[in-house]
């Protein structure tokens, strides 16, 4: 079965992905990223990320995911993606939005208005 190459972490935006039968794709994903199966049903297989050092000792975790049904991460990780059937399945992938985002959105545009009176300063020496 050939593998797509890991993706990086899929930061901001949700990312439609389908997968073609016989293929898999593979995700870097963080905690409380929801996988939701739009056309298809899905097989999803991680290993705890907490033993990960363990290497192939770790089982494997596999579930099903049917179509319209959504699978929240609980943690960080990488998920191996693929069709349960001999058909191709179409997924969203969903970051979670952080509940602290607006303080770090403060405190971005805390560090552009330092930026700006750093550079409007020196400019005026």
């Amino acid at each position: 079965m050939p593998a797509a190459a890991p993706r990086p972490d899929l930061s901001r935006a949700a990312a439609t992905c389908r997968v073609a039968a016989g293929q898999m794709a593979v995700h870097n994903l963080r905690a409380r990223t929801s996988i939701v199966a739009v056309e298809g049903d899905l097989q999803l297989d991680f290993r705890d990320h907490a033993l990960a050092w363990l290497g192939d000792a770790v089982p494997l975790t596999s579930l099903t995911l049917h179509e319209g049904e959504r699978y929240v991460t609980p943690q960080r990780g990488v998920v191996t993606i693929s069709t349960t059937y001999a058909r191709s399945a179409v997924f969203v992938v969903q970051p979670c939005r952080a509940e602290n985002e607006w303080l770090a959105y403060l405190i971005q545009a805390g560090r552009n208005l330092a930026r700006l009176v750093k550079t409007r300063l020196r400019r005026a020496v």
